[in-house]
Formats: structure tokens, sequence, C-alpha cells
């Protein structure tokens, strides 16, 4: 009976060792396992969960927001990181979803001190503030593109003439300085927003003599709206000429 106890005992063990060296070999061939050399497949750092935009590199680290898997080379965009140490110093500059392969696009390195700021090529951000009904009465936010008017007084310059025209067109919002934006938008009683803008150095300078010598006008454009053609203006001698 004894012997009997004994082979039992020593078949579980046997059963046992072949099942956990079953689920050994099944974890090293899953996605999160180093793949062998040759394979075709590579390391990649995958959202383990949602990440929002804003979120430091870090603190998906810190908040198990990202996780290590592989994938097949052919789909593995040009971009993608590989390790966890790669994202420290970085900012998401948009949300990922949830099993999304993470780029540096994605996670772009902080250039500001608040964090990323994505500076479109051969732009310079300009920071431009305004009253809350000319700067659109807090309706515009980052990623809006506005059309920005100009207004200026009579002078010699222009024949003594005040006007008004459209000098900008679908000019891109990198930010809004929200701190005084109010409740409900397009209401009374703010104190003005500061925009941030993607700008020739060009348009900088006409920004920056109009906002400091004369007035500027915000207005917010549909997306992906193509530009119109170029418009006449408003000035005393045509202001009140009807528009056909």
């Amino acid at each position: 009976m004894a012997k009997r106890s004994n082979m039992l005992v020593i078949l579980g063990l046997a059963v046992f060792i072949v099942g956990a060296a079953a689920t050994f070999l099944i974890s090293r061939t899953g996605d999160d396992a180093a793949p062998a050399p040759g394979s075709g497949r590579s390391v990649v750092l995958i959202a383990a969960k949602e990440i929002p935009a804003g979120t430091s590199g870090s603190d998906a680290v810190e908040s198990g927001l990202v996780k290590s898997s592989t994938v097949i080379d052919t789909a593995k965009p040009a971009d993608a990181l590989s390790d966890a140490t790669q994202l420290f110093g970085r900012t998401a500059t948009f949300g990922v979803r949830a099993g999304q392969v993470i780029t540096s696009e994605q996670f772009a390195q902080a250039q500001t001190r608040i964090g990323t700021l994505k500076i479109p090529e051969g732009k310079t951000a300009l920071a431009i503030g305004l009253g809350q009904v000319s700067g659109v009465a807090g309706f515009v936010g980052a990623g809006d593109r506005i059309n920005i008017y100009g207004a200026v007084k009579a002078s010699a310059d222009n024949k003594g003439l005040a006007a008004t025209h459209l000098i900008m067109q679908n000019t891109e919002v990198l930010n809004v300085n929200g701190s005084t934006l109010t409740d409900n938008p397009g209401q009374p009683g703010g104190t003005g927003l500061i925009y941030l803008l993607a700008v020739t150095p060009a348009e900088a300078e006409r920004l920056i003599y109009l906002t400091t010598f004369e007035n500027l006008y915000f207005s917010l454009v549909a997306k992906d709206r193509p530009t119109v053609a170029l418009t006449p203006g408003a000035s005393a001698a045509g202001a009140l000429v009807p528009i056909s």
C-alpha cells in the first residue's frame, strides 16, 4: 500500500513538473517574450491602457500604462519605441489608444517648462493677448484654426482712412491660456485670453505691430476649410456697401 502511495506521489510530481515546464514555454512564446534572432518580430512598447494627451512618459511608466510586446517587423512603425527608459523626458502629444504601438511622434520630447509643444516646421510660437470678444469669446482651443483680421486707425500711412482687412487665414492655435476661460463661452465678463499661434517670422512681425499699435480680431474657421480669395477689406468708404 505504501509503495502504491509513493508511486502516486511520484506520478503527481511528474505531472506538476511537466505542466510547469509547458507553462514556462508558453509564456516565453507570448507577446512579452524577447523574439528569437531572425524570427521577423521586434520588441515594441504598447499602451496597456488608454494614455491621455499631456501624460508624461515617467507617469505613464509608473502608472502601468505601457508594456512591452512584440510585433511583426513589417508592421512596426519606423519611430516605434522599444524600451520604457525612452519615455523619460517625453510627453504624450495626443491620446494613445489601448493596444496601440507607442512612437516618438506620440511621445515628443518636452520643449517647454509645461511639457510638449509641437511647433510646425518653419513656424514659431507667438503669444498674443486679446480681449474676450475679439478673441472669439472663449470658443477657440488648442488645435483649432482661426482667421486673423487687422484693424488700423486713420493715419498718413493709409491716406487718413481707417480700415480692416483679413490678413491671415487658417492659422493654427497651439494652445490657449485656459486660466481665464469663462464658465460659459460667449458670455461677458471674461478678462481676455492668451493665444499661442504657429506663425512664420514675417507673420509674427505683422501681428506684433498690430497688437502693439493697432487692433486684431480672430474668427474661428472650420477645420480643413480651404482659404478664401482675397477680400476687399472694409473702410469708411465701403463699409456700408452691400456685399454681393
